[in-house]
C-alpha cells in the first residue's frame, strides 16, 4: 500500500475517528485505527465495539492495501507534522510503515487487517434524512439527565421518538426528565413510528461530529445499531434493548404554584447557594421559599455559612418552602435559552417543572428532596 495525502486531511481524520478507539481494551488491535485506500480515498476506522467511527480523506494512491496502526502514535505523528504532502507506504508482505514528509521519515509497526472488527454498514435507503442542527439540540438539552447507574442500563441512554414528521427525546435518571420534541425530517414523513434508546455516551461523540456538519444527515438501522451518515463521516452506535419506561405518564398535568422570572438570575442565584451547601450531604441542597412576588433562595453549611438570596418574581398560586438538589436545577436551567423561565411547582414533595417562557418544544422535570 501507497498513498500520498495533505497532512491537513490526514490530521482532521485522525482526529475524527480517534473518539471511538478503545482506551481501556484486552484487545489490541481495538486501539488501533484501520487505514484502508478505496479509489482515490482513504477510509479511517475505529471502534470499541459499542461506538464505531469511519472517515473519508482524499487521496492519491499508487498502490492499494490496508493495516491498522497504533491510533495514538500515528494520530500523534502526522499531528506534528508540518502541512503539506505526506507519503505513506507499507512494505510488502509485512506491516511496517513509513512516513515520509519533505526530506524525514517515521517508521512504525502496525496489524494485519483482517484482525480488526468488521463495522456495522450504512448502505441502501436512509430511513430518514435529517437536520443535524436540530438532532444536536435533542441530544443537548437531554442527554445531560440520563443516568450513570450500569444497573439500570435503559436509563443510561437517550430514548428518540420518530413520529410522522416531528421527533422528540427524554432522558431520566429516576430524579428528573428532560424532554425535547421538533420537526427532526429534513424531507419526508416516517411510515412507521420508530423508538431508538442509544446510549449516552454514544450520543456525546454524536454531538461534536454534528456541530461540524453544514449539510443535511441521513439515519439508517441495522438490527440493533444506528447509523448517522453527516458528510464523509459515518457514525454507529449499538443500541439499549427493553422498553423504556413511560416517565411522562408520571408528570403531573396541574400545579399549585407557578413563578416566572429571569433565567440568568435564577441560575446564577442557585450556582452561588450552591457552593454554601452542607458537604456533609452528597447533595447540595438548597431551599427555596416562594412569597408574593419573590423567591428566596437559602442554602447553609454549619462548617461554613449561609447563603440568602431574594429575586423578583411573577408568582401565582400558594406560596410554599420546597428544598432540592442545586445540581440538578442548574443543569436544567442551563438548557433554557429564553429570558424568562417558567418554573410549575405542584407541591413541597411532588415533581416541578422547568420550561422556557413562550415555547412549549423543551420542558425539564425534578423531584424535589424529602429532607433538606
Amino acid at each position: 500500500m501507497k498513498f500520498s495525502v495533505q497532512q491537513e486531511d490526514l490530521a482532521h481524520g485522525l482526529r475524527t475517528v480517534g473518539r471511538a478507539v478503545a482506551t481501556r481494551t484486552t484487545l489490541p488491535i481495538l486501539s488501533g485505527v484501520l487505514v484502508e485506500t478505496n479509489e482515490s480515498y482513504l477510509r479511517l476506522a475505529a471502534t470499541d465495539l459499542e461506538i464505531s467511527i469511519e472517515a473519508f480523506v482524499p487521496a492519491s494512491i499508487e498502490r492499494s492495501g490496508a493495516i491498522v496502526l497504533p491510533a495514538h502514535y500515528f494520530a500523534e505523528i502526522v499531528h506534528r507534522l508540518p502541512g503539506g504532502t505526506v507519503e505513506v507506504e507499507v512494505q510488502p508482505d509485512q506491516y511496517t510503515v513509513q512516513i515520509r514528509w519533505q526530506r524525514s521519515q517515521f517508521m512504525i509497526h502496525g496489524s494485519a487487517p483482517d484482525q480488526f472488527p468488521a463495522l456495522p454498514t450504512a448502505g441502501g435507503e436512509p430511513e430518514l434524512v435529517f437536520r443535524p442542527e436540530l438532532l444536536r439540540e435533542l441530544i443537548r438539552q437531554t442527554m445531560f439527565a440520563v443516568s450513570s447507574d450500569e444497573t439500570r442500563p435503559m436509563l443510561t441512554g437517550v430514548q428518540l421518538n420518530l413520529t410522522a414528521d416531528t421527533a422528540y427525546a427524554i432522558a431520566t435518571d429516576g430524579f428528573r426528565i428532560a424532554y425535547r420534541q421538533g420537526k427532526l425530517l429534513e424531507q419526508g414523513t416516517v411510515e412507521e413510528t420508530l423508538s431508538l434508546v442509544i446510549p449516552g455516551r454514544a450520543l456525546r461523540e454524536l454531538n461534536r461530529l454534528l456541530a461540524a456538519a453544514s449539510a443535511s444527515g441521513d439515519l439508517f438501522l441495522d438490527k440493533n445499531q444506528v447509523a448517522f451518515k453527516i458528510g464523509e463521516t459515518r457514525f454507529f452506535s449499538r443500541l439499549l434493548e427493553g422498553e423504556y419506561p413511560r416517565v411522562l405518564e408520571l408528570i403531573p398535568r396541574e400545579y399549585g404554584t407557578i413563578l416566572v422570572l429571569s433565567t440568568q438570575e435564577f441560575h446564577d442565584a442557585c450556582e452561588r447557594a450552591a457552593l454554601i451547601s452542607d458537604s456533609r450531604q452528597r447533595s447540595q441542597a438548597i431551599k427555596l421559599e416562594i412569597r408574593e412576588n419573590t423567591l428566596i433562595i437559602t442554602s447553609n453549611a454549619p462548617d461554613v455559612g449561609q447563603v440568602y438570596e431574594e429575586l423578583a418574581a411573577e408568582v401565582e398560586g400558594d406560596g410554599l418552602t420546597i428544598a432540592f438538589n442545586a445540581r440538578f436545577l442548574i443543569e436544567g436551567l442551563r438548557q433554557i435559552d429564553t429570558e424568562q423561565v417558567r418554573f410549575d411547582i405542584s407541591g413541597p414533595l411532588s415533581p416541578s417543572r422547568l420550561s422556557p417562557v413562550g415555547h412549549s418544544d423543551f420542558f425539564y422535570v425534578v423531584l424535589p428532596m424529602r429532607n433538606a
